[in-house]
């Protein structure tokens, strides 16, 4: 792991392979870990870069900068200080919104995209909790929080998190057997949830999370190699079938019993996946 200085912001980072360059980007409450499974795979062929969002893992936690355009001029910003000309990018939820906006903001320097569950709120500015048919046992526990109105709770990803957070600081661990419990494991755990409430608590990141990003007509502009997975479980599919349809070049796929955290329960297909998109990218690679 190494810091990378950007605009008096320290960012975490890490590098591994050769070839050419993939950079893949975390989502919320998460950390450049969320990807190490799939670095391993894609190093045999490519440069893979991890890092960590500001106010996550081991960046600093800056008093601003947390919507997703923001987020896309860092990842900018940290292609130019590690000096990557070019690259494709892979972004899972909030993380693929800032590669979005990357995109946008520098389409000469983005090869690809690979958006993996991921949400604009241009398309869909609200998230509900009952935008899925069925909770999996850890929702059910989450929306039984009566500190919540979750009937009138508009941005319900992020708020989700919160109080999965606040269960576990309060020693409130979970009996749920989901395949992925956010902060419920691990050594981290307790302090990946503290952190998830000091962002939420001390900065404008509650603000920022909601700020809508591209417009319509800069996503309709986006022609690239695009790689669109997500789970038929998720609360995001309003977003991932509306790009469909904006980006017709664009490959689908709809993972099966399977929700948001897919990358990560269903790793061998993602990793799989991410390959062959890659290859298509970079075609050279197939040879």
């Amino acid at each position: 792991m190494a810091y990378a200085d950007l605009n008096g912001t320290r960012i975490a980072w890490q590098q591994m392979g050769s070839g050419p360059d993939l950079v893949l980007v975390h989502g919320l409450a998460a950390s450049r870990a969320f990807w190490f499974a799939h670095a391993m795979q894609l190093r045999e062929h490519y440069t893979v870069t991890l890092f960590d969002l500001p106010g996550h893992g081991y960046s600093d936690r800056p008093a601003s900068g947390y919507d997703s355009l923001s987020l896309g001029r860092l990842l900018l910003e940290l292609m130019d200080t590690l000096e990557i000309t070019e690259a494709s990018l892979v972004g899972h939820s909030y993380g693929g919104a800032a590669c979005i906006e990357a995109a946008v903001l520098a389409p000469q320097r983005v090869n690809g995209l690979a958006l993996l569950d991921v949400r604009s709120l241009r398309i869909q500015p609200t998230m509900r909790m009952s935008d899925v048919a069925q909770f999996t046992p850890f929702e059910t526990e989450i929306a039984a929080d009566t500190r919540v109105d979750w009937s009138q709770e508009t941005q319900a990803g992020v708020r989700f998190l919160e109080m999965a957070a606040r269960h576990r600081v309060e020693g409130r661990l979970s009996r749920a057997g989901d395949p992925v419990i956010p902060f419920a494991e691990g050594r981290g755990a307790l302090k990946g949830a503290k952190q998830w409430l000091a962002l939420l608590d001390e900065t404008d990141a509650r603000n920022g999370f909601n700020l809508p990003g591209a417009t319509l007509a800069q996503l309709q502009q986006i022609s690239l190699p695009t790689l669109l997975m997500y789970a038929d479980h998720s609360r995001c599919l309003t977003t991932g079938e509306a790009l469909q349809r904006l980006w017709p070049q664009s490959r689908y796929e709809l993972i099966e019993d399977a929700g948001h955290f897919f990358p990560m329960t269903h790793a061998g297909h993602v990793s799989q996946s991410l390959m062959n998109w890659a290859t298509d990218v970079y075609p050279m690679k197939a040879l």
